[in-house]
């Protein structure tokens, strides 16, 4: 059965990608929370980091094994972007982070389909997005504050993202010609 993959990086957004989840699931859609951290989750996940970092060329160790950041958030952008072509049960894909989550998350969106919803809920959403978009239909969505704890205006960002995602999931497109 496809599901909506709720996609951050679960180590520092953890209580921010649980209230998206929640909000997906009470708008009646089915959701699987995808932690794409380098570090170990807060919060619950149903794929975990150790599993998408399973999918770099190099193996786990490429991803979770160093203490240099911004090559561990390359690795695991390569390991997500295999791990999303990998499957066939994604009925739309919505991420929230800051840089490395968003540079990691619209990796994975970018080797998804033309026409399945895409939407990433980030900080770096104001500014330039063409390398995160690239040649894509990723929605980018302003998170308007930090992603760092939920409050009054990250859960209205966070609930309407739920709502949108969660109507282009019920009523998706045809496929394009």
């Amino acid at each position: 059965m496809k599901r909506i993959y709720v996609v951050g990086t679960a180590d520092t957004k953890g209580e921010e990608l649980a209230f998206l989840a929640d909000a997906i699931t009470a708008a009646g859609a089915l959701v699987c929370r995808v932690d794409v951290g380098t570090r170990d989750a807060t919060i619950p996940v149903d794929i975990s980091a150790r599993e998408i970092a399973d999918h770099h060329p190099g193996g786990r160790d490429a991803v979770l094994g160093g203490n240099d950041r911004g090559a561990a958030v390359a690795a695991m952008g390569i390991a997500f972007a295999r791990f999303a072509q990998s499957r066939n049960d994604i009925a739309a894909m919505i991420g929230i982070g800051g840089g490395g989550g968003t540079s990691i998350v619209t990796s994975g969106m970018r080797a998804l389909p033309l026409g399945l919803p895409k939407i990433m809920v980030s900080t770096l959403a104001s500014g330039d997005t063409a390398p995160y978009v690239d040649v894509s239909d990723i929605i980018m969505m302003p998170s308007v504050t930090d992603m760092a704890g939920l409050n009054r205006l990250s859960r209205v960002v966070l609930h309407n993202a739920a709502q949108a995602i969660s109507g282009m999931a019920a009523t998706p497109a045809p496929p394009p010609d």
